[in-house]
């Protein structure tokens, strides 16, 4: 399970984030696997949803880039099926958790050398979620400054000294 334990019941959701659920408990059964959906949270439009179960860690991917394709397709299909504005955030055994502390200490560790050199540092791309991790987590540093480049799938961060 995730660090992040608090399971909000069906009956706390509005009718649409019920849908929504309904969608992605639908698509987890049709798969064969053992993983079955727990929401979160909602912040609406988004509903925090974890698969969980024991084959949740086979569920991400390499880079969590299987992760992000279910979370895109599943939000597209609520889209269609279900009333109201309902997005889906996807995780799977705390893999986005685990993923932000990676981040924060790579985009700290570059944040400190581009000071130290006064060089910029190239990140390797990153999906525009993760893109906006790191810009938020380097807004504490003033030195530096920090902006996206090139196109998706290649888009990456930039870190440069502060002109």
């Amino acid at each position: 399970m995730s660090e992040q334990t608090i399971i909000i019941s069906s009956e706390e959701l509005s009718e649409s984030e019920r849908d929504a659920l309904a969608v992605v408990r639908e698509f987890c059964a049709s798969t064969g696997l053992a993983i079955e959906p727990v929401v979160h949270g909602v912040n609406p439009p988004y509903m925090d949803v974890e698969l969980m179960g024991e084959d949740s860690l086979n569920s991400f991917g390499k880079s969590g880039k299987a992760l992000d394709s279910l979370q895109y397709l599943l939000n597209l299909i609520i889209g269609r099926r279900v009333s109201g504005d309902v997005r889906i955030a996807l995780d799977a055994a705390g893999y986005r958790a685990r993923r932000i502390v990676i981040l924060e200490a790579l985009a700290r560790e570059c944040a400190e050398n581009v000071i130290e050199r006064q060089e910029e540092c190239e990140l390797d791309p990153l999906p525009a979620h993760e893109r906006r991790i790191v810009h938020n987590i380097l807004q504490q540093y003033p030195e530096i400054r920090t902006y996206s480049e090139g196109e998706d799938p290649d888009r990456h961060v930039v870190i440069a000294p502060k002109e």
